[in-house]
């Protein structure tokens, strides 16, 4: 067997199957070749670019330090190297979700090595369960998390880690190099990063996590979703210290075991329905007659909108790459009920923002928004972004994060400054329309438009 083992969005050293396959099959191989294609980021922000090649540096170096030298490559050049190579056989990550294009998902890459005459081998390494062993009695995905939940929670089992060593890989290995324009210039190990930062989690805050995870002022949240969309650390690595520290505080373990069972329901749904990730997954709202405003698209990318808790939101975006995610319900609920824009226009701009982006959750949360998924909310749940400023950022810390023009508002007036805004002007010097937009919706008008259109569909 010549093998080629592809190492995109696998960017660990630990726990990591595509290795531990390796080294189970060492005495098939005639050749072994490790391979990472860089994904084209071109189209995607520039926060968002600079992380992932952050990240795939320092694996880089990782692997280099156990003596382990890759084929740094472009997707577009893969197919010519795995020519020259002459493989037989290619080893590749089947289920992961969160790629920046679609076109190197496992069926599309699978198809092209196909074409050259290339045994596949797919393993899982980002997900925890197999969807087809998720199946309800009818043998179909559950539709509703809390069935899925109950259905699937006593299968979240204790696994034992992979045993795999470094020697061996790099001795059974041909040594690569770089072919593509990418400068490895960082030596900072981003997977040993993840690991301090989720054990420090677990050892301060998830013990806050369930009665304070929506408080947008306080950041108790375990970056989990980035180290997931780049395979920093596995997921069966976190499930087994989520269970071993689960008899501390049981409630606030559970909380988080929800959240990332969450993450399979949406992953399991998508293997399934993967037409969802462009249209509608409710099929009588593919007809949905949305607004494409341009302007008011433009006004929510940029946090014009006058409404505060919207507008920091979608700062922070687009300068760090991250939103809190009770904050994401709040800015795709405005998109698509309040501005009654395509739900797709929003996903797509998370898709080149975010740098935790997975397509299966991203989609399935946006449509969760727009009411026109599975298990989603239904059409008149509409939230008020000013309540939900109001809840979840009560004085308005974050806002003044993003929004230095309201620095000096209080309270009582920075939720909803278009309102109040004659006492702005009077007592803070803040001219609303000038110095912060007016709000460009009524919420109580948009609302009454979104009912009107979404009955129609009844």
């Amino acid at each position: 067997m010549q093998l080629g083992v592809i190492l995109n969005r696998v960017f660990r050293m630990k726990d990591n199957p595509l290795f531990d396959f390796v080294a189970e099959h060492q005495n098939e191989l005639d050749k072994l070749y490790f391979i990472l294609p860089l994904e084209d980021l071109s189209d995607a922000a520039e926060v968002k670019r600079n992380d992932y090649y952050k990240v795939v540096k320092g694996f880089i170096t990782a692997l280099q330090k156990r003596d382990i030298y890759p084929y740094v490559i472009t997707y577009k050049k893969l197919a010519s190297l795995v020519d020259d190579l002459d493989l037989s056989h290619v080893l590749i990550a089947k289920d992961i979700m969160s790629y920046h294009k679609e076109t190197y998902d496992y069926p599309h890459i699978k198809t092209a090595f196909e074409k050259h005459q290339i045994k596949v081998i797919g393993q899982r390494v980002n997900h925890y369960f197999t969807p087809l062993m998720t199946l309800n009695k009818q043998q179909q995905p559950y539709k509703v998390f809390t069935r899925f939940y109950k259905a699937n929670r006593k299968n979240v089992i204790h696994t034992p880690a992979k045993s795999y060593q470094y020697k061996q890989l790099s001795q059974s290995a041909e040594k690569g190099f770089n072919q593509s324009e990418l400068r490895l210039d960082n030596n900072e190990n981003m997977e040993k990063s993840a690991r301090k930062a989720w054990h420090r989690f677990l050892d301060e805050d998830i013990s806050y996590y369930k009665q304070l995870a929506d408080d947008v002022s306080q950041d108790f949240v375990s970056g989990l979703g980035k180290y997931l969309a780049y395979g920093l650390l596995d997921i069966h690595a976190i499930i087994n210290d989520l269970l071993e520290g689960y008899d501390s505080d049981e409630s606030s373990y559970e909380s988080f075991i929800r959240e990332v069972m969450f993450r399979e329901f949406y992953y399991i749904l998508m293997t399934q329905y993967p037409e969802t990730a462009t249209q509608s997954f409710s099929e009588k709202y593919r007809n949905m007659q949305w607004s494409y405003n341009q302007s008011h698209f433009k006004a929510w990318q940029q946090g014009q909108t006058g409404y505060p808790i919207v507008d920091a939101a979608m700062k922070k975006l687009n300068c760090t790459g991250y939103m809190h995610n009770r904050l994401r319900m709040v800015v795709s609920q405005f998109l698509t009920k309040n501005l009654f824009i395509d739900w797709t226009w929003g996903e797509d701009y998370f898709r080149k923002y975010l740098i935790d982006y997975d397509n299966a959750s991203n989609v399935h949360g946006w449509q969760w928004s727009a009411s026109t998924g599975t298990d989603a909310a239904p059409y008149f749940r509409m939230f008020n972004p000013i309540r939900q400023s109001e809840r979840f950022d009560a004085q308005g810390y974050f806002i003044k994060t993003q929004l230095e023009i309201l620095n000096e508002v209080p309270s009582q007036y920075i939720h909803n400054p278009t309102k109040h805004k004659d006492k702005l002007k009077e007592n803070y010097n803040v001219e609303i329309g000038k110095d912060y937009p007016e709000a460009i919706v009524n919420h109580k008008h948009s609302r009454d438009y979104v009912m009107d259109k979404f009955k129609q569909f009844k």
